[in-house]
């Protein structure tokens, strides 16, 4: 099976490594089905009146207990030698797994037109409010500004990778990833971010910290299969999907085991950062009660 890894270097430089067709096709073919016989994806949304019925209900991701990905069989993913030497590489050997899960971009067509005007252009769309509750063991979403995945660790410092595998063909149309090579060299930063548009496909970012970077967007399309890890402070994010069928596929966070020296790529690369490891306060488009407060997507506006 070919995937396209390179050096360890890559990670340091670039912020995320790419590897093309990792995972055998048919296997994410078949947890795919599973996820898909799971429910029926047409029920999953409260009408507009349920839902003025509810009122404003936080924590609706996934969690221990409400998690389809930890009750269907991912073994040939974890279990997978060459993913444990992946992660072991470049995390100095020991790492743990901090939380998995699925994450489905919602087509237009399967969403609801009185929760897209809701939603509008918000930064964040996640889906899970509007989520019938006995359906929030998936992270559904409607594109995503650009973020780090440090936005969801108050005080956490950046020890940590995000690994994203597509369990079905992702193309141009199905809300492939966009990623921001070598953001993460500015540390972390608070969301949303200070990013400019300065090309077709380029931005100028700031850190706050008087440090600035001209960066180039990478879309992530691939088969089937295709992994992607990147560092906890690499800006990602993207736009809605534009076809019929679910885009399904499975991240994972995985974290270095800080009691441990070592000179491996993720200690490399945060000692490049210019910028700060942690963040005491991750962003500023919500109050504490998770009441909007910034609006303007510009991800989806502007690529």
């Amino acid at each position: 099976m070919k995937y396209k890894g390179g050096k360890m270097s890559d990670f340091e430089d670039e912020g995320i490594r790419q590897y093309l067709s990792f995972f055998d096709k048919n296997q994410c073919k078949f947890l795919l089905e599973e996820i898909m016989r799971s429910r029926d994806f047409s029920r999953i949304f409260y009408s507009e009146e349920e839902f003025m019925l509810q009122g404003k209900d936080l924590g609706t991701n996934p969690r221990p207990g409400r998690n389809l990905a930890g009750k269907l069989n991912t073994e040939f993913i974890f279990g997978d030698e060459r993913f444990q030497k992946e992660l072991g590489g470049l995390m100095g050997g020991r790492y743990r797994i901090l939380d998995y899960k699925f994450v489905m971009g919602v087509p237009r067509t399967m969403l609801p037109e009185w929760i897209d005007k809701s939603l509008g252009d918000a930064l964040v769309a996640n889906l899970g409010e509007y989520v019938r509750k006995e359906f929030r063991d998936i992270t559904y979403f409607r594109g995503i500004d650009f973020h780090q995945d440090i936005i969801d660790f108050p005080d956490k410092e950046s020890n940590f990778v995000t690994v994203y595998i597509y369990l079905d063909k992702v193309n141009e149309k199905s809300s492939p990833l966009f990623v921001l090579p070598q953001s993460h060299l500015l540390g972390a930063t608070t969301f949303p971010h200070d990013l400019t548009k300065v090309g077709e496909n380029a931005f100028l970012y700031k850190n706050g910290y008087g440090n600035s970077m001209r960066l180039e967007t990478l879309r992530l399309t691939g088969e089937g299969g295709s992994m992607y890890i990147w560092h906890s402070n690499l800006l990602h994010g993207t736009q809605p999907h534009g076809e019929d069928m679910p885009r399904i596929s499975i991240r994972i966070l995985a974290e270095k085991n800080t009691t441990e020296i070592s000179d491996c790529p993720i200690d490399r690369a945060n000692k490049r950062v210019t910028g700060s490891l942690s963040l005491r306060k991750t962003r500023l488009d919500i109050d504490n009660e998770g009441k909007v407060l910034i609006k303007g997507n510009y991800l989806n506006k502007s690529v």
